[in-house]
C-alpha cells in the first residue's frame, strides 16, 4: 500500500497531522501491522470495520454517505479536529484519494503555523478525552 493511501483514513481524516502518527507510536489507519497502534484502532473503529465490509476505501464510495456513525464522529464534541472529515471525503470523491493526499501533504507542509497549532489542538482532544474515560 503506498503511503498516500495508508495516510488517507477511511473516515475522511488525514493521518499525516495526527500526533499518534507524528509520534510513531501509529502508522495510518492503512497500516496492516500488528503492533501498531492502527491495529487496535481497526478492531474498536466502527467506520473502519464498515469500510472494509462494504470493500471500499473509504466512507465517500457508500450509498449511504454520510451515515449516521460518520456524522457522529464528525461532530463529536470533544474530537474537534474531526469537523473535516465530510468536506474531506466529499473533496477525495472528486479529485482521487492519491491527489488528495497529495494535496493535504503540501498543504501542511506549507502552512507551519497551521499545522503546529492543529498538532496542539490535537493533543488537548486526546487528553480531555483520557480525563472523561478515567471518571467514568
Amino acid at each position: 500500500m503506498s503511503e498516500r493511501l495508508r495516510l488517507a483514513a477511511p473516515c475522511g481524516l488525514y493521518c499525516g497531522v495526527c500526533s499518534t502518527f507524528l509520534e510513531g507510536i501509529c502508522h495510518g489507519c492503512g497500516c496492516q501491522a500488528e503492533d501498531c497502534f492502527a491495529a487496535e484502532k481497526h478492531r474498536v473503529c466502527v467506520i473502519y470495520r464498515c469500510v472494509l465490509e462494504r470493500g471500499f476505501q473509504d466512507c465517500s464510495s457508500c450509498d449511504d454517505f454520510p451515515c449516521t456513525e460518520l456524522i457522529q464522529f464528525a461532530f463529536d464534541p470533544i474530537m474537534r479536529t474531526h469537523l473535516l472529515v465530510l468536506d474531506n471525503l466529499v473533496r477525495r470523491r472528486k479529485m482521487g484519494i492519491e491527489a488528495w493526499t497529495k494535496e493535504q501533504k503540501t498543504y501542511w507542509k506549507n502552512n507551519q503555523n497551521k499545522f503546529d497549532e492543529w498538532i496542539s489542538f490535537h493533543q488537548e482532544c486526546k487528553r480531555k478525552r483520557r480525563q472523561i474515560q478515567e471518571h467514568r
